[in-house]
């Protein structure tokens, strides 16, 4: 017998309202916390308040994006000599170290010091350090040899540090640049632009609104910037995870640093127009999450003296109503409890907004999402729902989209010239933007079954590639089976015949 219509609309609206809850009811909250963060405009420093600084570019056969990158932080808006350029070659066996060489005669046009440091290939967090050690300025900003800088960025990113002395770090907007790809295919254009979309909205605004409580969870690797005595008192970067930027984002918040973000600190940076890089990427941030997660332990949580399950179990078996008190007084202490440790913390929202709920959406639920996904196509195969399943799954992606477009309209409002232009001509990539971040969700759900199997790498196999080697192997595997049980055969027929001539 078909359920009513009645019983079919109540199961798929729950499921709806399952994903408002999870998705939806945040975004009017983090609009509120995130234009707050726009509107904070403090003085202008003038050209004698402003710090040295220095610039650290660690590079591993960059040839293909160092002179950019370079050129674009030399030509920033900042005062004669009091900007320091350091770039670490961490063993480029290309021609990326001439490249620099070739550079310094700009650098010494626009006061700027530029030094090259080579040494032997050793890592990102090695080279960031080696460089860090050999600086001389107030502010040390560490970004990539892939990122070009926007003319403002040095200049608005220490502004930071001049506005509010507290501020031990900060973190620049990573913008993608769509429009300067050559090969403008379908499958190019579909990925550079949602991914510049999903820059703008799932990390320059997120970390707007976490800028204002306290709650940044990850300052960006590419473009970030810090205190020299707060760098310097962390040790620098600490080669534990394949997540640097994020652990010492850890770090920084046990510390107590106040951590900010700046919106108008620009870098600019090239889409990933290919599954298998793009993979790879996602793959490495979440295993950085995790185990930055992992480290992060709230041991004072799992030493509870008594758990509520042993609280029950004592009223259950005393069987008196008078008891259930003991249940009351335990919850209460639980919570003031609670309260005080979220007090004691200058990041008093991070755990309801941070980590917590980033982990509990990525890792936790994520399985669950994923298998929903397959179930849905399995319901028309099994003649359930099949009148009714079309129209939610279309509300579902409508829903998402809607928020997106929310979002993009918010940090439109917000946004530079250069970034209107940019949204104008891609806003229309917001109906696909959900299939986009379909598509990341399951490589991070992949990822997670990666991280139990792999070692930790800066790069790891994408999925076309892997599926290619897979087959190769599985190839490989059955003729090396076939070839041995031949073998095998042949070796039983020739023992049989050995025995036959020993029989007579």
């Amino acid at each position: 017998m078909e359920d009513p219509m009645w019983v079919s609309m109540m199961v798929w609206t729950t499921w709806l309202l399952i994903a408002i809850i999870i998705d939806g009811v945040m975004v009017p909250i983090k609009m509120y916390f995130s234009r707050k963060s726009m509107h904070q405009v403090g003085k202008i420093a003038l050209e004698k308040e402003l710090p040295t600084v220095s610039v650290v570019v660690p590079a591993h056969n960059e040839e293909e994006h160092i002179e950019s990158c370079l050129l674009s932080i030399i030509q920033n808006e900042y005062p004669d000599k009091k900007m320091e350029i350091i770039v670490v070659d961490d063993g480029s066996t290309d021609n990326t170290t001439n490249l620099v060489k070739k550079i310094e005669v700009d650098a010494i046009m626009h006061g700027v010091d530029l030094k090259l440091i080579k040494k032997g290939h050793t890592g990102k967090v090695h080279t960031l350090n080696t460089g860090i050690r050999s600086s001389k300025g107030e502010i040390i900003i560490t970004i990539d040899a892939d990122i070009r800088l926007d003319e403002h960025a040095v200049k608005n990113v220490v502004q930071a540090f001049v506005e509010d002395e507290k501020v031990g770090a900060a973190t620049g907007y990573i913008e993608i640049e769509w429009d300067e790809i050559q090969n403008e295919d379908i499958k190019s254009m579909f990925f550079s632009k949602c991914e510049f979309l999903e820059y703008l909205s799932s990390f320059n605004f997120e970390r707007s609104y976490q800028s204002v409580i306290d709650s940044i969870y990850t300052m960006s690797g590419a473009f970030s910037a810090f205190r020299r005595n707060i760098i310097g008192g962390m040790g620098g970067y600490w080669p534990v995870t394949v997540s640097e930027d994020m652990h010492i984002t850890m770090m920084l918040h046990n510390k107590k640093i106040n951590i900010v973000n700046v919106p108008t600190a620009v870098a600019h940076a090239q889409a990933i127009t290919d599954y298998d890089t793009l993979y790879s990427q996602r793959v490495r941030w979440a295993r950085g999450q995790l185990e930055v997660a992992a480290m992060r332990q709230d041991k004072s949580l799992a030493q509870q003296e008594t758990s509520l399950r042993e609280i029950l179990g004592i009223v259950i078996d005393q069987k008196d109503p008078r008891m259930l008190s003991l249940v009351i007084d335990y919850i209460k202490k639980v919570v003031a409890d609670r309260k005080k440790r979220l007090k004691g913390r200058q990041f008093r929202y991070f755990d309801l907004l941070g980590l917590q709920r980033i982990l509990f959406v990525d890792h936790t639920i994520a399985f669950p999402r994923l298998i929903w996904v397959f179930v849905l196509l399995l319901f028309p195969i099994m003649g359930l729902y099949t009148y009714i399943l079309p129209v939610i799954m279309v509300l579902m992606y409508l829903f998402y989209v809607l928020i997106d477009v929310a979002v993009i309209l918010f940090s439109y409002h917000y946004s530079p010239p250069h970034t209107r232009e940019k949204l104008e001509k891609s806003f229309h990539y917001v109906a696909l933007l959900p299939l986009y971040r379909l598509m990341t969700f399951c490589f991070r759900v992949s990822a997670f079954l990666h991280i139990l199997n792999e070692p930790a790498d800066w790069k790891v196999e994408g999925p076309l590639n892997g599926f290619k080697n897979g087959v190769k192997d599985a190839k490989d595997g059955f003729s090396a089976n076939v070839a041995t049980t031949i073998f095998q055969i042949g070796h039983i027929f020739n023992l049989s015949n050995l025995w036959k001539r020993r029989g007579k």
